[in-house]
């Protein structure tokens, strides 16, 4: 039979409830003869220590840096605190030492089963056990002192990789919330997604994620760092707010605008929804925009088109598409010159799984 794009009376049969991953099975085969990390790291003195929950996961953090702690707060402080416990799911101990080259290079990585080495040389160095949780480093004033670089080299590709050893996924894509209900927005490298999501959450929704959104087959529930856009300096001719913000080099040598959403509209943001549909977002220069459902044959293309990273590597990868990937579930939407009407075509879609 064939799809009809949705109208509000049309009650939605969203089917997204992917096989339960195991939470233990590591990113890639462990050898028996890796030691767990943990238990073989002789620790230095770590006068701070700090809290933290992102996505329902506890995290506790000891450093002798104040440096450090304010790049957490950054990363994982608006999730709340939990209280402290006996065992913490994650636990990071991550140093300020004196050793420094006085520049910042870009890191090298490697992985041998279920261990993580990140370093630029001397000055900072990670290592990770991704099954026990435990990560520890030593970081030059240098890297300190570009927090950005600190976190997204060490600081959250640790945790991140810790989510994907349990059986969460991340995935290249934005995120849009209506009424607790979510639409994965997923495009390839300047496919608009950004600046569609930008001006949902600006407007009428809450945002779940800029650029990478983490799928939780267990707790069934899609979780996000939602707080910070990028957006390329030509987003002023869209959205005059944007005016003041000057472009800031990014850790990918782009220059964006970096805005807080909260900053914007108050309550625009949240950290996890409920699963929804996924709209492939395909830009159409000087055309009309509009929504259309499209064939899983389809969806499977254009998700192979839009990948980034390491998702096509992760053991469950398949899994979590073939769930999400379901007939009436997935949608394209040509985006074109109209923002605002991309934008009500969403709100036609949440109508729909909403009701």
């Amino acid at each position: 039979m064939t799809r009809k794009t949705p109208t509000p009376s049309q009650p939605p049969t969203p089917n997204l409830q992917p096989p339960i991953p195991n939470p233990q099975s590591p990113i890639s085969n462990s050898p028996s003869h890796i030691p767990n990390l943990k238990s073989k790291i002789q620790n230095p003195k770590s006068p701070l220590e700090a809290w933290f929950q992102p996505m329902d996961f506890t995290l506790h953090l000891a450093t002798n840096s104040q440096a450090i702690i304010e790049a957490a707060e950054i990363s994982f402080g608006r999730f709340g605190r939990p209280q402290p416990v006996e065992a913490a799911d994650f636990t990071f101990r991550l140093f300020e030492h004196d050793e420094d080259d006085g520049g910042v290079e870009e890191p090298m990585f490697h992985m041998e089963g279920h261990l993580l080495y990140q370093t630029t040389g001397r000055a900072s160095t990670l290592v990770a056990d991704l099954t026990a949780g435990y990560a520890f480093g030593h970081f030059s004033k240098s890297t300190l002192a570009r927090p950005a670089f600190f976190r997204w080299h060490f600081l959250e590709l640790a945790f991140f990789m810790m989510l994907e050893s349990r059986g969460l996924m991340g995935v290249h894509g934005a995120a849009l919330v209506k009424n607790g209900r979510a639409i994965l927005l997923r495009a390839s490298s300047g496919g608009g997604k950004t600046t569609l999501a930008y001006a949902g959450a600006r407007s009428k929704y809450q945002a779940l994620a800029e650029d990478v959104v983490w799928l939780d087959a267990r707790r069934k529930v899609w979780w996000g760092l939602p707080w910070s856009f990028h957006l390329l300096p030509d987003a002023k001719n869209l959205f005059p707010e944007l005016e003041p913000y000057e472009p800031i080099l990014q850790t990918n040598e782009e220059l964006k605008l970096e805005v807080d959403l909260e900053t914007i509209r108050a309550g625009s943001t949240t950290v996890s929804a409920q699963p929804g549909p996924v709209v492939f977002v395909e830009r159409l220069v000087g055309g009309a925009s509009r929504l259309e459902p499209i064939s899983t044959a389809d969806a499977r293309q254009a998700w192979l088109a839009s990948r980034t990273g390491l998702e096509l590597k992760l053991p469950h990868h398949q899994d979590y598409v073939d769930s999400l990937l379901t007939d009436d579930n997935i949608y394209r939407l040509y985006f074109g010159n109209d923002v605002k009407n991309s934008v009500e075509l969403l709100d036609l879609l949440f109508n729909f799984v909403n009701t």
